[in-house]
């Protein structure tokens, strides 16, 4: 009977909480007075009852439903629902603007600029504005940079991929974004930067790119090519582009483009940052966030990459 007494706190195990748990181990109340016979000696009860107490410790338990790891509070998923709601309702008020209320007065010319600009036609009479010439191509910049920073980490919870809307945008801007911004989900245990095995692959090979100083500094020596060109282009060329603003439907949408992809690169490359856990974030995030273009490719640059410490 010693044996018992000394037995009883080890298994009396409660569940917390009063949840559904797996059946109680053996517990020296389930033995029946009854089974105990006058011809039984000593230390043979004794030896049976620490076996199966031993038996019954050995056995794996099942842990409560309040000890298993919680998802997403309520307090997130409203965040993340209004920030669905907010980027779905920037989509359609987008793409309203541009079929019902944006300029359309030159859609010939309109032509002629994107065959002038891409190559595809030569005429000697018409001059595309200079302003506008470095916009245009700072929006094949951009793109790469969205890249760079929503494929690594700005993979989602619901498993949605990046990729193919990261693709479009390349020719439809952040009209092709903002379908992902809506489904996405920050997605936990995120694993950057990216190990070398996440970059094995010849479909791979663009976040390998992104992995070094390489591309950063081609995108950013890009970006302070096409700015300063545009900076400096005169004020009859800025006067030039604002009456083309006025006019034509392509300059007016892909200045809203430039604007909306400017405002947005803020939180990526705070999402990015604190996942790479960048130790400057905090100092060097609010300069670099009002810098478009230049900004984005110069934190490109200096985050932490795949191989190296944080710093």
């Amino acid at each position: 009977m010693s044996v018992l007494k000394a037995a009883l706190p080890v298994a009396q195990l409660p569940c917390l909480g009063r949840k559904l748990c797996a059946p109680r181990p053996f517990t020296p109340s389930s033995v029946s007075p009854a089974r105990i016979s006058a011809n039984s000696s000593p230390s043979l009860l004794q030896s049976r009852t620490v076996t199966r107490l031993l038996a019954a410790q050995s056995k794996p338990q099942v842990r409560c439903r309040d000890s298993y790891q919680a998802g997403p509070s309520q307090e997130e998923e409203d965040n993340n629902t209004l920030t669905a709601i907010g980027m779905a309702a920037l989509w359609i008020g987008l793409l309203a603007y541009v079929f019902m209320l944006a300029p359309n007065q030159t859609p010939y010319r309109d032509q002629l600029l994107i065959k002038l600009i891409v190559g595809i036609t030569k005429d000697d009479t018409y001059q595309v504005n200079q302003v506008f010439y470095c916009l245009f191509n700072i929006m094949g910049i951009y793109p790469a940079i969205y890249a760079s920073l929503l494929i690594p980490a700005g993979r989602s919870e619901n498993k949605v991929p990046a990729w193919p809307f990261v693709t479009l945008s390349f020719a439809f801007g952040v009209f092709a974004l903002l379908p992902y911004f809506v489904l996405w989900r920050p997605a936990k245990d995120l694993e950057l930067p990216p190990p070398k095995q996440e970059l094995e692959g010849w479909n791979k090979l663009f976040l390998r790119g992104a992995e070094t100083p390489v591309m950063p500094a081609v995108l950013l020596a890009a970006s302070v090519y096409l700015i300063g060109t545009a900076l400096t282009a005169g004020s009859d060329a800025w006067l030039g582009y604002l009456k083309l603003f006025d006019e034509s439907r392509l300059v007016h949408v892909t200045t809203l483009d430039f604007a909306t992809l400017t405002a947005l690169a803020p939180f990526w490359m705070s999402n990015d940052a604190q996942l790479r856990d960048w130790k400057d974030r905090e100092k060097l995030l609010p300069i670099l966030s009002v810098l478009p273009v230049v900004g984005p490719a110069v934190y490109l640059l200096l985050r932490p990459k795949s191989g190296e410490q944080s710093s």
